[in-house]
């Protein structure tokens, strides 16, 4: 048996929708007004030491969330210690 015979539509996929769709759910923003005061403000709290779910009860996210946001813009906390380790080495 090859492909063909074991397949019982030969032919061109038909694509699931022709609709215009959104691509999931918008990021949230948690109790600021836009996602950049977000941001922004988990990187400021995330650079005085306070943990992923610590900075999720302030500013109204999860954890998750918040880890996520770090790991997008950088840990300050992370580069600072890259920063002191290259200036260490030279």
């Amino acid at each position: 048996m090859t492909y063909s015979e074991d397949n019982l539509y030969d032919g061109e996929r038909h694509p699931q929708s022709t609709k215009p769709m959104k691509k999931g759910r918008p990021l949230s923003s948690g109790k600021y007004a836009t996602r950049a005061e977000l941001e922004t403000e988990v990187i400021d709290r995330r650079s005085r030491g306070f943990s992923c779910k610590h900075i999720g009860r302030i500013v109204g996210l999860s954890g998750v969330t918040v880890a996520n946001i770090i790991k997008q813009r950088g840990d300050p906390r992370l580069q600072e210690k890259q920063s002191e380790h290259n200036a260490d080495r030279s």
